[in-house]
């Protein structure tokens, strides 16, 4: 067992911390068995109620995130991912069967039919989208704290293709049709269970008409405007680990231009 999270599972997941690190559950909780997740991780699922020990503490999974090494991040994110899934998949999907671990993969074995259940990835789009003067739209999301701003963003629809799902959102979410697009990056995103695909795009007209239901409000920003808002806190951005975040800093650099790039959707 190369790598043994700790993992308290639900709509605001837990990672057992000690300090900047992952706490060693395999040593602090003994009667609690850790289920293999692949790629020798396994992940100890623990009751919400379960105290940490001498020397660790339960820490929130989005505040953990940031402060854990780079490469021990995708080690975090696959066990969250999976304890998420397994808490809210215990029967197969197939027959209801009953299941347990599958030593070999990430996902249960099927003890009524001997079969393998995976876990459900629900993958979403997030689009940087520019003008031709290469502004960057951001919008508010009526669930958002106030003062956030970030990409459009959306599921992807059963039987949709990801670039139909980038035209798709922007035009139901801020009224913009977009011509041309390009893949940039994807991060796993276990709260509880999304892939997230990040996408450059070019607008084909600048007029924004938002939804009022999911997004109340949306902007063209320049470099230097969304520099000073920023500075004067009068908007923020999303967490510095996430893709969002990642995207909009690629475009704040300069490192993500629509200009350097001419792929058609």
């Amino acid at each position: 067992m190369e790598h043994v999270i700790g993992v308290i599972p639900g709509s605001a997941p837990r990672l057992l911390m000690a300090g900047q690190r992952l706490a060693p559950a395999a040593d602090v909780f003994p009667d609690l068995a850790p289920d293999p997740v692949g790629d020798s991780i396994w992940v100890v699922v623990a009751p919400s109620d379960l105290a940490a020990p001498k020397g660790a503490k339960w820490v929130g999974a989005r505040a953990a995130l940031p402060v854990l090494p780079p490469t021990t991040q995708p080690i975090a994110l696959r066990a969250l991912a999976v304890a998420n899934w397994r808490q809210t998949s215990r029967f197969c999907p197939n027959c209801g069967g009953p299941v347990e671990p599958n030593p070999a993969r990430d996902g249960y074995i099927c003890l009524r039919e001997d079969r393998p259940v995976f876990p459900r990835t629900d993958p979403c789009v997030i689009t940087a989208i520019m003008d031709g003067s290469e502004r960057l739209l951001l919008s508010h999301a009526a669930n958002h704290p106030a003062g956030l701003y970030t990409l459009v963003a959306g599921f992807v629809e059963a039987g949709e293709s990801l670039e139909a799902a980038v035209k798709r959102e922007a035009l139901e979410e801020v009224g913009i049709e977009i011509s041309q697009m390009r893949f940039v990056r994807s991060q796993p995103w276990p709260f509880p269970g999304s892939l997230m695909a990040s996408f450059a795009a070019l607008a084909v007209s600048t007029e924004i008409v938002v939804d009022q239901d999911e997004i109340t409000d949306a902007a063209w920003f320049t470099r230097p405007r969304l520099t000073s808002l920023l500075d004067s806190g009068a908007i923020t951005l999303p967490l510095d680990y996430s893709v969002a975040r990642r995207t909009i800093e690629a475009w704040r650099s300069g490192a993500l231009t629509w200009a350097q790039h001419d792929l058609t959707a």
